[in-house]
């Protein structure tokens, strides 16, 4: 007898599951943003939940990620080759893994011209490396000021994308200067 079982993949976090363990991954994101992979065929799916594009002060190509021991997907350049090696999909017929892109959010109220906000950042190095990858982009929602949810159900084979807002700010009356 299978059970479901919610997996929450945190921030900088990787997870993959199958079908058969009738897992649903789960990752909640602002200026993070999630990549989600769904290798149909072979019942193989899984979530990254990144936090930045790369590793700062490095001038790294999108395609040069470096392997690193372990789960983590806190750099976007380093979460996708893993994920996919994590699949077993590295050498997967072109077309047959699906990926979703969610987040990237602008979560601060104010921008900055020191920098581009890191949402920005994060999703352009995501749709470079997918690119690069030769991945089947099937579904985007990214950006905008609103988090997100990226589910992915193993058991039914499907992934939705959720929004959510932060609360309204309470406004306050300021007195107008004549």
């Amino acid at each position: 007898m299978s059970y479901q079982r919610d997996v929450q993949v945190r921030m900088c976090e990787l997870a993959v599951s199958s079908g058969e363990e009738a897992k649903i991954l789960r990752a909640t994101l602002g200026s993070c943003v999630g990549i989600g992979l769904l290798w149909r065929s072979r019942a193989t799916y899984g979530l990254a939940h990144c936090l930045l594009p790369g590793p700062a002060g490095t001038a790294r190509a999108a395609g040069a990620a470096v392997q690193q021991a372990g789960n983590g997907a806190k750099y976007v350049v380093e979460a996708l080759p893993k994920l996919l090696a994590m699949m077993r999909a590295n050498d997967a017929p072109a077309g047959e893994i699906e990926a979703v892109l969610a987040g990237g959010a602008n979560m601060m109220h104010h921008r900055t011209s020191l920098h581009e906000p890191i949402g920005d950042l994060n999703v352009r190095m995501a749709k470079q490396l997918l690119a690069d990858a030769r991945l089947k982009v099937v579904h985007v929602d990214v950006g905008g000021e609103c988090g997100r949810q990226l589910t992915i159900d193993c058991a039914q084979h499907h992934y939705a994308v959720r929004h959510f807002s932060r609360p309204a700010q309470q406004q306050r009356a300021m007195p107008r200067s004549s």
